[in-house]
């Protein structure tokens, strides 16, 4: 059985880093909401998403992100700090 090359797109894993960890998916869009949650900093809400190339700000959580392999993203604590 012969694949397509759409399948073979659609089989591929992506990895990519948030704060220098290491993330892979099958998948090749996620929201910003979904690439700050899958790397663990949640609420999302409470995280801003930098992509390193070009220093992007991503402002919408629901924005779809095209994920490109070995890409680069920093998240940065925007939420309230809480005082005593």
């Amino acid at each position: 059985m012969e694949t397509t090359d759409e399948q073979h797109h659609q089989d591929h894993k992506v990895t990519y880093f948030v704060n220098g960890e290491k993330q892979e998916t099958l998948e090749h869009k996620l929201t910003v909401a979904q690439i700050l949650e899958r790397a663990g900093f949640t609420p999302a809400t409470e995280y801003q998403l930098i992509r390193d190339e070009g220093h992007h700000k991503f402002e919408n959580y629901e924005q779809e992100v095209h994920l490109h392999d070995g890409e680069r993203f920093t998240a940065t604590f925007i939420g309230p700090t809480p005082t005593s």
